[in-house]
């Protein structure tokens, strides 16, 4: 129980925006808690909610009393801790909308995009369904719960309060760069099955034009290459989900490893 009187409450409020600091960030980035798509009043209502969930460990945060300029380091190195965990966490699912992406340029929907006005960004149908595909994963696996576990713990391995230091500055990037590369390497494999169908028929209709050049397959092999990439997506949803599922604990470790770096030595 956390007895409130007098200076209490703003502490408890100080502390609790610098919980927001963090939570924030991840809102905004991973797309199962809300993503690109959901209106930016809404995410960053949802992280403030979450730094509330985390309140018992803010509310024991060792704040003192400190200028502006301390503030502002505390803040950024909120910020800076909530955005790496963040871009780990959210590369999982931006893995599985970069494999829908691909899967549409293979298959040549990719003319289909337009522009999404809540996220400024092209869309891609075969995208927004592997991200749909990747969220239900997540659900079903009870991602939130253990989600929401992690994060608390997250602030007893980083408490709230600690100094902005360089030494963490090359592991965050080499961890950034390392979760970037895991998501381009996972994109390729999820969609690899539509993209050696694509490139077989490709190679079926270039034999095809050599030895009959009298048909127009300019105008047969656009529907029938997105129509084969088409079934085959379909098709593969179930082996999609297993392979989401198989991938968790590896993204999971992600997240620890985004822990860890800011961890003070």
């Amino acid at each position: 129980m956390i007895a409130l009187g007098g200076d209490s409450w703003q502490r408890l409020l100080l502390a609790l925006g610098l919980g927001a600091a963090r939570t924030v960030p991840l809102a905004w980035l991973v797309p199962a808690l809300g993503g690109p798509r959901v209106p930016g009043q809404v995410r960053i209502g949802l992280g403030v909610m979450l730094a509330v969930l985390c309140l018992p460990a803010l509310a024991s945060a060792p704040l003192g009393l400190l200028g502006p300029v301390g503030w502002v380091l505390l803040i950024a190195r909120e910020l800076f801790v909530g955005l790496t965990v963040g871009l780990c966490v959210g590369t999982a699912f931006r893995a599985a909308e970069s494999a829908g992406r691909l899967v549409d340029l293979a298959r040549g929907a990719n003319l289909a995009e337009v522009l999404s006005p809540l996220s400024d960004e092209r869309t891609s149908p075969t995208g927004d369904l592997y991200l749909f595909v990747a969220v239900i994963a997540f659900l079903e696996l009870g991602g939130l719960r253990l989600f929401a576990n992690a994060l608390g713990r997250s602030y007893q391995a980083v408490p709230v309060g600690g100094a902005l230091t360089s030494h963490a500055l090359g592991p965050v990037a080499m961890l950034v760069t390392g979760s970037v590369a895991r998501l381009m390497e996972s994109a390729v494999g999820l969609a690899a099955p539509v993209l050696v169908a694509a490139w077989l028929a490709d190679l079926v209709l270039g034999m095809v034009g050599r030895a009959a050049p009298q048909i127009p397959l300019y105008f047969v092999a656009m529907p029938a290459k997105a129509l084969l990439g088409l079934g085959l997506v379909l098709l593969g949803l179930g082996a999609l989900d297993a392979a989401l599922v198989a991938g968790v604990p590896a993204w999971a470790t992600l997240f620890d490893r985004a822990i860890a770096v800011w961890r003070p030595r």
